[in-house]
């Protein structure tokens, strides 16, 4: 009987010693997710307003021959940026998005990886990988993230791809958060639902306009989906540690109902000895 309420009290120091780091784990990233939400929030009225002019200048200048709007035909395969995450402990986030990427990507494919996570989920990987932004942490390193864009953006109008795709994962509340694909190049051109600026005189022209234009544009989009990642992955994190505080909890509770019957079963036993002692004399 000593040995059981030994063997308990040490499983209850153990799931103690997890559930504070659990609990502590659930606080730093809540923090984290309240931080990037603002940052996305305040990023999406410049994004939709970029957006905005872009499918203005775009559907109005029907003239305009840019190469961001030409898919490469003779090119063998599409190019994809897989946004995965660099730290663990984020439930099924990483899970999703490999097993999404698999259903995706076909072999004739070439794939960025970003975040340790893919990197070493996929070693083996049927398609080519391209490992030159495997030292990428944050979309908080602007630096990377304008040489990655501008890496993406070199490899299109070189035609090197069909297309540029990134596969991230979309935020659409602190525990809905999907895997989702979204197309970097070519544009297409839409119908704007801005005023028609067809008769706007446009210093400089159209061409170099557009040329300036989209650029900024694109590093702006690929900066957005980066940071609805992170977004994501706080987000997943924040909900793993939320349910494995809970399950410690729960652990926690019957090792305590456990230990308590361990022991007051003892205190019966040791009782009944001192009775039977009794008796005897």
């Amino acid at each position: 009987m000593a040995e059981q309420l030994t063997s308990i009290k040490a499983r209850i120091r153990s799931v103690s010693g997890a559930l504070k780091i659990t609990k502590a784990m659930k606080l730093v990233s809540s923090v984290k997710v309240t931080r990037w939400k603002n940052k996305m929030l305040s990023n999406r009225d410049y994004i939709d307003e970029l957006e905005k002019i872009s499918a203005a200048l775009l559907s109005s200048c029907t003239s305009v021959d840019t190469p961001y709007m030409q898919k490469n035909e003779e090119a063998s395969g599409t190019l994809y940026l897989l946004v995965t995450s660099s730290l663990g402990l984020c439930g099924s986030y990483n899970t999703n998005l490999f097993r999404y990427t698999d259903e995706t990507v076909t072999d004739d494919d070439a794939v960025i990886i970003i975040g340790t996570k893919g990197l070493a989920h996929y070693t083996r990987a049927p398609f080519h990988v391209i490992d030159d932004f495997r030292d990428y942490t944050s979309v908080d390193n602007s630096e990377m993230v304008e040489k990655l864009s501008h890496y993406l953006i070199d490899a299109f109008t070189n035609k090197q791809y069909k297309e540029i795709k990134i596969i991230y994962t979309h935020f659409k509340n602190s525990i809905t958060f999907n895997p989702t694909t979204f197309t970097l190049l070519p544009l297409e051109r839409e119908e704007s639902n801005q005023p028609d600026v067809s008769d706007i005189i446009f210093e400089p022209d159209k061409n170099k306009l557009v040329e300036q234009l989209i650029p900024t544009y694109l590093m702006s989009v690929i900066n957005t989906r980066l940071l609805e990642a992170e977004l994501s992955e706080n987000a997943s994190r924040t909900q793993a540690m939320d349910n494995a505080t809970q399950n410690a909890q729960d652990i926690l509770d019957e090792l305590s109902l456990d230990y308590n019957k361990a022991r007051q079963q003892k205190i019966t036993e040791e009782i009944t000895e001192i009775v039977a002692a009794s008796s005897d004399r």
